[in-house]
């Protein structure tokens, strides 16, 4: 899961002289923002997720729109009609707009997806969803943090390869034998 409770710890095991940091299992990020390397090189194969990281490097106000269009829902239709809708749109044509806002809303912040159709199944959460105010400080602190970074949508063998010597890896894979609800 979600490695920001452990991101600084985690980052005590790595050297302080490398070229570039790879993290080929991006997911959340919570490393890679905590690290904010100067050059980074990080990728995963869901294209959703890569879809949000490289629409934060390229274009932050326009994630900060995303959000704050899904977030306004909730005050025309209520949270939990809000968000099924926009999970229903996300199912129906998976895009990081959406997934953006479902991360943010939806129970416990962990999504899953049905193993038998890859639709996102995850109830909405009892917490109100951050504030788009709130959501923006997020993208801009983050922005900083990852603006030396490369996002792509490749898969992990791909991204090792692009590894060279005096680069650091870090690889936190999906971990298949414990969570089959989320990778399948």
């Amino acid at each position: 899961g979600n490695k920001q409770r452990f991101a600084r710890e985690i980052i005590s095991y790595f050297t302080t002289d490398y070229r570039t940091y790879h993290e080929p299992f991006l997911g959340s990020g919570a490393v890679l923002g905590t690290l904010a390397p100067k050059r980074a090189c990080a990728s995963d194969t869901f294209e959703s997720l890569v879809e949000i990281w490289q629409t934060l490097h390229d274009s932050p106000e326009m994630l900060k729109r995303w959000y704050a269009k899904r977030w306004r829902r909730m005050s025309e239709l209520g949270k939990k009609d809000a968000y099924e809708a926009i999970k229903a749109d996300y199912n129906a044509n998976p895009n990081g707009a959406d997934l953006v806002f479902l991360c943010r809303a939806c129970y416990g912040g962990v999504v899953r997806f049905r193993k038998q159709d890859g639709y996102m199944s995850t109830p909405c959460g009892p917490h109100n969803p951050v504030s788009p105010d709130s959501f923006g400080k997020r993208v801009d602190e983050w922005h900083v943090r990852t603006a030396g970074t490369r996002v792509k949508l490749m898969d992990f063998e791909k991204a090792m390869r692009r590894a060279k010597p005096g680069d650091i890896v870090y690889c936190d894979p999906p971990y298949s034998f414990t969570q089959k609800i989320l990778y399948g």
